[in-house]
């Protein structure tokens, strides 16, 4: 299997099969791929909504998680369940452009992660209230995990696998949206290489966000200052 796209899905049932057709005639020409949708237990039918629209396709699997849940483990379930040797990670919000799996694809044959990022030149989002808010705290992540990366809470992104491997796996996915900065922090220990593109977040159309843009700023705060100065052997 060359690759898996991990869609972790909460109350997405008016996006995620949208969402799952558009990746699926983006990548008409790529035969040795799956989409792996893990919901976790939606209470609009998320999973069921999948089931009936996607059960005989077999580059389509789905994954019903009941216990542990939240984002971060979410992810870390499909990318165990992953067969590919490289693994794209997407919201299913519709704010991730499909169209750019193509050009990620591409250059994940010579990076090992390629990032998605609202903050490269030519990057943005919908809503430009939450761009600048999330624009300037990105920047105080970079000042406290001293790092060059300018989107440290993208969350769409592509990974070898055999990166994923080298990486401590439990002391990443955990939490929430946090995941990603300690994936990309542990990714630069490690001096993989990683490349950011630009790419723009469209608005949510259905349904409403599951996070608390400011509490979850509050939090990422303290996470990041964690793992700045923790010690990791």
């Amino acid at each position: 299997m060359d690759l898996s796209i991990i869609l972790p899905t909460y109350n997405e049932k008016n996006n995620i099969n949208v969402l799952i057709k558009n990746i699926l005639e983006i990548l008409k020409d790529v035969d040795n791929k799956e989409v792996i949708v893990v919901d976790d237990n939606s209470p609009d039918g998320t999973y069921l909504h999948c089931k009936t629209e996607f059960e005989k396709n077999n580059q389509i699997r789905l994954i019903l998680r009941k216990n542990n849940r939240g984002l971060a483990h979410s992810i870390a379930d499909g990318i165990k369940a992953s067969k590919g040797k490289n693994v794209i990670v997407m919201d299913t919000d519709l704010s991730h452009d499909p169209k750019l799996i193509p050009q990620i694809i591409n250059l994940n044959k010579d990076y090992d992660i390629v990032s998605c990022s609202r903050y490269c030149e030519g990057g943005s989002m919908g809503n430009k209230l939450h761009y600048y808010c999330s624009f300037s705290y990105n920047l105080l992540l970079k000042f406290i995990l001293r790092t060059q990366i300018k989107d440290n809470t993208g969350g769409y992104f592509c990974i070898k696998k055999n990166t994923l491997d080298l990486l401590p796996f439990e002391k990443i996915f955990y939490g929430y949206g946090e995941y990603f900065f300690r994936l990309l922090y542990f990714s630069q220990i490690m001096k993989q290489s990683i490349i950011e593109i630009p790419t723009i977040y469209n608005q949510r159309t259905h349904g409403k966000s599951k996070s608390n843009f400011f509490f979850l700023l509050f939090k990422y705060f303290f996470s990041a200052v964690r793992l700045r100065f923790t010690r990791y052997k």
